[in-house]
């Protein structure tokens, strides 16, 4: 079960119905279908379940099983679909999973309950959770959203940072997976990500200005890719060499616009329920997200100073028991040291 105080986005419309069964990838083909994409052939069984349904949220790692990378490895890695009735805490604990995904609020509450996991990388480096408004309105930051109806996610801890921290008041409703009523009300102001949310407003022909919660100082890591204490401690070797292949996979369907066509191309047959569409908008628009601040030297680094911070903030907030250790939280040592891509090129003509 998902943390109360997650920092995650409800079901998304397009892919809340989409199927869990099992796809096998190769190097010349997929299947078609959801849930489990498996690497041909033999190596190591390795469990991944992705932050979501097969989405751009998971290119990178669709990247290096399409390249091979994780087969050049020795690893058979299977990509399972995650979504809101998958618990990868559970999994990974169990050890049917040998990586799982959350963001930094599940892994510090996933400790708090005494569940052994340790996160060993994290995607975004600036977290892309926040808030929209219509862009006629001319807002363009917290302090224009004063007064106004915040449609959010019920225990969402940016809408609490923002109050406590900028003074401002505003009426919060609960988002339900759904931004209908937004689309209508220019009044309101819509929780959402820049790859969800605002694809379907600018399909909508509603123009919105997207503000992260980053942007008042909120800024804990997202998609942070954890394992188990103890799988940690006696397979470091598989894990050091998932992170490589995969951080590769990042780099190369980030800054290859080739790669990322072949990626794509298994996250739509993995997933019907997406469009070619949809998927380049997120790939270009989650991009910045992935390669901002330490990202830009190591992509999925982690430092004990944004733990640190993170693990204040929620002292804070007041949504701690007790104040763990930071040191306990994550382990980089594994991560390889992969850069972001030197540039980061345009969508192809058309895509979205």
């Amino acid at each position: 079960m998902r943390p109360q105080f997650t920092l995650r986005r409800p079901p998304r419309a397009a892919t809340a119905g989409a199927a869990v069964a099992l796809v096998v990838l190769t190097a010349s083909a997929c299947g078609s279908g959801g849930g489990a994409v498996s690497a041909a052939g033999q190596g190591t069984g390795f469990k991944v379940v992705l932050p979501w349904y097969a989405d751009p949220e998971g290119g990178g790692f669709f990247a290096a099983q399409s390249e091979g990378l994780y087969k050049n490895r020795g690893l058979d890695v299977t990509l399972q679909s995650g979504g809101p009735q998958v618990s990868a805490t559970q999994l990974v604990a169990a050890g049917r999973a040998q990586v799982g995904f959350t963001d930094a609020a599940g892994l510090v509450q996933a400790r708090e309950q005494g569940i052994p996991v340790v996160a060993i990388g994290a995607l975004y480096q600036d977290n892309p959770v926040g808030v929209m408004v219509h862009a006629d309105t001319g807002i363009t930051s917290f302090a224009g959203m004063r007064d106004k109806t915040w449609v959010v996610q019920t225990g969402q801890l940016g809408p609490e940072w923002v109050r406590k921290t900028t003074g401002i008041g505003f009426r919060t409703q609960t988002y339900q997976g759904s931004i209908a009523t937004f689309l209508k009300d220019d009044g309101l102001v819509q929780q959402g990500w820049p790859t969800n949310e605002a694809y379907q407003a600018q399909r909508a022909g509603v123009k919105v200005n997207f503000v992260p919660f980053s942007a008042s100082g909120f800024n804990p890591y997202n998609d942070v890719f954890f394992t188990s204490e103890s799988y940690l401690k006696s397979h470091r070797k598989e894990l050091t060499d998932f992170l490589a292949a995969s951080m590769r996979g990042w780099k190369d369907y980030m800054g290859d616009v080739a790669v990322a066509k072949k990626a794509n191309t298994a996250i739509l047959k993995a997933n019907g329920q997406q469009t070619s569409q949809s998927v380049w908008y997120a790939w270009d628009k989650q991009r910045a997200y992935v390669v901002a601040d330490e990202g830009k030297q190591r992509l999925g680094a982690m430092t004990e100073q944004r733990w640190a911070t993170f693990v204040d903030q929620m002292r804070r907030l007041g949504r701690l028991k007790s104040t763990p250790d930071t040191k306990d939280l994550y382990d980089a040592s594994l991560l390889p040291k992969v850069p972001a891509p030197a540039s980061l090129p345009a969508a192809p003509s058309g895509s979205y």
